[in-house]
């Protein structure tokens, strides 16, 4: 009797076992029949029986079934469950068979599903959340392609672009350096603010050689995208480079002599390098050219108002030029002892103060009209030059004790707050 016992207990054992394993066929046939709901159940039931529960194959299933779901569902939870089950079966059995056959093509779709999951919320900018299914996709792509499954899932430019892109939003700069950096190595062309965010990102860490080089790029790709012209010009304001800066002005304009704008642009920045400043927005030593470069600014202010007599903010930048310096004059002026206000120096000081006054005051009241003109229609840039314009026209009104001009520059600027 003991031995009809022992006997009858290994054949239970083994009826389990195959009973078990049936679950593991009847969830595969199910799955077959997209009949998800049952396969599922039949394959849970096998996962929770020891003696199923760590055989490759039953993994390899549970993750097709999840797959599935997910790629039905859109879910990149599913779908990153079923890249967990695909590991664990190639852990049990790193040299299974079925391998090949069965999980090249669900990969692939856990994949794709993880990666659309990142645009979704690259779409609604959360980008900590895109940042996170980008690089979940990009493990499923690194570990598919190091198990040869039969095929290969090649690099994305765009997807390290976008995961680029959104670390840089989520302000996660060495994520941001280290994709873009790739994808800007493999040459993306789909979209010129890789060059743009990179060049930005350089400028930040002080890297020079990088910070031109990726400039140089995006204008040898995208050579109709203005912004890479003013990033290089920024690159050599920046870098002290300004006999470069300089030249390459001077070529814009004498490739485009009609530009008002080039023009313009021209003017305004040599006056910048004329009047430098400070991290902090505060004056800085001028430069050893500095009449020589504020010289030039104002021949190139007065050329491009020739141009377009009513330009707003070229009759302002010229108008705050001479201001400016008599800004300066008038400082010296205030800074001398009570014995020397007196003295012919300080005659010269004032003089040249209201001289300078009397230069810059019809530039700023062109630069009054044509902004009046134009009424509610300033955009913030306009709205911020204009306040500029009304400030100093108030101060020289009041120089000149002008109290009715004040007070009306004082309505104007009531109403612009």
């Amino acid at each position: 009797m003991k031995k009809l016992l022992v006997s009858l207990l290994f054949c239970s054992a083994g009826m389990t076992v195959m009973a078990q394993r049936a679950k593991v066929s009847s969830a595969d046939e199910n799955l077959k029949k997209q009949d998800l709901e049952k396969a599922k159940a039949d394959i849970d039931a096998a996962l929770q029986n020891d003696k199923t529960k760590n055989d490759a194959k039953t993994w390899l299933v549970n993750g097709k079934i999840l797959e599935a779901m997910g790629t039905k569902q859109k879910s990149a939870d599913l779908a990153l469950e079923a890249f967990s089950s695909f590991k664990k079966a190639l852990e049990i059995d790193p040299k299974m068979k079925e391998a090949i056959l069965e999980m090249n093509q669900p990969l692939f779709n856990v994949y794709a599903t993880v990666a659309n999951a990142g645009y979704g919320f690259l779409n609604e900018q959360k980008w900590d959340s895109s940042v996170v299914k980008f690089k979940d996709a990009f493990s499923v792509a690194d570990f598919y392609n190091s198990k040869n499954l039969g095929g290969s899932i090649p690099t994305d430019t765009a997807l390290t672009f976008y995961t680029g892109y959104a670390a840089f939003q989520a302000s996660k700069k060495d994520d941001a350096l280290t994709f873009l950096k790739k994808a800007a190595d493999l040459q993306f062309k789909g979209e010129p603010a890789l060059y743009v965010v990179l060049g930005q990102l350089y400028e930040e860490k002080g890297d020079q050689a990088n910070w031109i080089k990726i400039i140089e790029q995006g204008k040898t790709l995208f050579p109709k995208d203005k912004r890479f012209n003013d990033m290089e010009m920024a690159y050599y304001s920046k870098t002290g480079k300004t006999d470069q800066l300089i030249s390459m002005l001077e070529k814009k304009i004498q490739e485009n002599p009609t530009d008002q704008a080039a023009v313009l642009d021209y003017a305004i920045r040599l006056d910048n390098m004329a009047n430098p400043r400070d991290n902090n927005g505060n004056d800085a030593p001028k430069p050893a050219n500095y009449e020589e470069l504020i010289g030039k600014a104002e021949t190139n202010y007065k050329k491009a108002i020739e141009m377009s007599p009513a330009d707003a903010t070229a009759n302002f930048q010229l108008g705050a030029l001479y201001f400016n310096r008599a800004v300066v004059h008038n400082k010296q002026l205030n800074e001398l002892d009570s014995k020397q206000q007196t003295s012919p120096k300080a005659k010269e000081l004032q003089g040249k103060v209201e001289g300078l006054m009397n230069q810059a005051l019809p530039f700023f009241e062109k630069a009054d009209a044509s902004f009046t003109a134009k009424g509610g229609n300033l955009d913030a840039s306009d709205k911020q030059t204009y306040e500029s314009c009304l400030y100093a026209l108030q101060k020289i009104y009041a120089i000149k004790n002008q109290n009715d001009k004040v007070e009306t520059v004082k309505k104007k600027l009531d109403a612009l707050k």
